[in-house]
């Protein structure tokens, strides 16, 4: 397993880098990239509720205007659009409760399929991988290694397609980039060593 032990080290400081977790406060809901979403704020005694800015992922402003909400009953809507964007994105506005101008925010997710963050899938599956991999070190197991290589894959593509948590972009095509390189590596190198000690066998029956 001589191959393995030094994939080890990089796959532990790989782990290392990926965060774990994300939360939020005052969330409105997750939902699909590119697609239009309705602002959203109630308030009983309120004649007014203006929207003054949204802010993308990035941290770019996706709408600088003040804008007026449309009042339906007690909740004033505002339908945004500006979603091409991946992660948090947090709204500010402000209405006059009471007669009184009061300030508010809250901020929703955009993700590729409009479901809520994968994070938990998403470790769980590198957790996996992590333990196959330590059991065919522990083992002296290459079988243990090839799969825990293959699961390596899988968690490489899923991420480069759906992204790692909430957030699609460069950061988390990189890390899918790496998953996948390591994961092909590892199976490859474990391939071979499992071929090897196939060989070796043969070698060592015939005398």
């Amino acid at each position: 397993m001589k191959n393995i032990n030094i994939l080890l080290i990089s796959m532990i400081f790989l782990m290392a880098i990926l965060p774990l977790s994300s939360a939020s406060i005052g969330n409105l809901g997750t939902f699909k990239q590119g697609e239009c979403i309705n602002l959203l704020q109630t308030c009983a005694d309120c004649t007014y509720n203006n929207v003054s800015s949204v802010t993308q992922p990035d941290g770019v402003t996706g709408m600088g205007l003040v804008t007026a909400m449309s009042k339906s009953g007690l909740e004033y809507t505002l339908q945004f659009c500006n979603t091409t964007k991946s992660g948090t994105y947090n709204v500010n506005g402000y209405g006059d409760p009471g007669y009184v101008v009061t300030k508010w925010n809250y901020n929703f997710d955009i993700t590729p399929t409009g479901s809520e963050s994968n994070t938990i899938f998403f470790v769980t599956l590198i957790l996996i991988a992590t333990g196959l991999i330590l059991l065919g070190f522990v083992f002296n197991n290459y079988i243990f290694a090839f799969f825990g290589g293959l699961v390596f894959l899988i968690v490489g593509i899923y991420s480069m397609i759906y992204g790692y948590g909430d957030v699609t972009n460069l950061y988390s095509r990189m890390i899918s980039v790496v998953l996948i390189g390591l994961g092909a590596l590892i199976t490859m190198l474990s391939s071979l060593d499992l071929l090897g000690s196939f060989d070796g066998k043969k070698y060592d029956d015939s005398f």
